[in-house]
């Protein structure tokens, strides 16, 4: 049995699961300014509540079985703390989904229920069914935060694929090489740069937004995200892995740089 240990002060906010909200709604509002979209506060709030419980059912889910040899310290807090997570998931559930009836558009209602779909079967395919060591989890929740994130600018753009297809592709490829990486660093891994699946993800995905950029503050925040990730694979090895996780979240605030 894995002896608890107590989590410092500085990943709290990371236990509670509230980076990848945080990480979502600053791309929603920069892609907003990059190709401008109408962007109401209930669509901010929902975006923000939806990915805070997608990822608290994940992780819920994640604990449903007996801890392995070796558990990231965000596992053994859900393990640990599993009813306060609970209570804290259905209060941020009942809250969305009053948000979204009596508040969201339409339009971005209708939209949102293929996205939903696609969420409940991720969480029934993987956890529920313990396939969450496959190959295709990362790909898929990449997949999955990209299309919420750009589910609004999606549904107010004229031509969306024409429009919005190649700066949703990019970050999706930045989520998919940060969710490798953190994968990895989550179970306190040490291997070389060149042995850490996404590494050579970012150096693609940089060449690809180089190519791509003309002059565009969305391309260019993709590209800081990925030099600080694979500086951070190059030369944070000596920082421990839970440390390594949230550095690899903060360096994807990168659109904060351009207000």
């Amino acid at each position: 049995m894995q002896k608890s240990v107590r989590p410092p002060a500085w990943l709290w906010f990371n236990l509670l699961s509230l980076d990848a909200p945080l990480i979502a709604l600053v791309w929603q509002d920069f892609l907003s300014r990059c190709y401008p979209t109408v962007l109401h506060v209930t669509g901010r709030g929902v975006l923000g509540l939806t990915v805070w419980a997608i990822y608290l059912a994940d992780r819920l889910l994640d604990v449903r079985y007996p801890a392995p040899a070796s558990e990231s310290i965000r596992h053994q807090f859900y393990r640990g703390h599993r009813t306060f997570a609970q209570t804290l998931f259905a209060i941020v559930i009942c809250i969305d989904l009053l948000v979204t009836c009596l508040w969201l558009r339409p339009a971005v209602f209708d939209n949102g229920l293929l996205l939903t779909a696609g969420v409940v079967a991720y969480l029934a395919l993987f956890p529920l069914t313990r396939w969450g060591a496959s190959a295709w989890k990362k790909p898929i929740a990449a997949l999955l935060f990209t299309s919420g994130t750009f589910l609004i600018a999606w549904t107010g753009a004229g031509h969306p694929l024409r429009q919005l297809g190649w700066p949703a592709a990019a970050f999706c490829a930045l989520c998919l090489g940060n969710l490798l990486m953190i994968g990895h660093w989550s179970r306190e891994t040490n291997r070389p740069m060149e042995r850490i699946p996404g590494v050579w993800l970012w150096l693609l995905l940089l060449c690809l937004c180089l190519a791509g950029a003309r002059n565009s503050s969305w391309f260019t925040a993709i590209i800081f995200s990925a030099v600080g990730l694979c500086a951070l694979a190059r030369w944070g090895r000596k920082i421990s892995g839970d440390a390594r996780c949230v550095l690899a979240d903060a360096l994807l605030l990168t659109p904060l740089l351009f207000r």
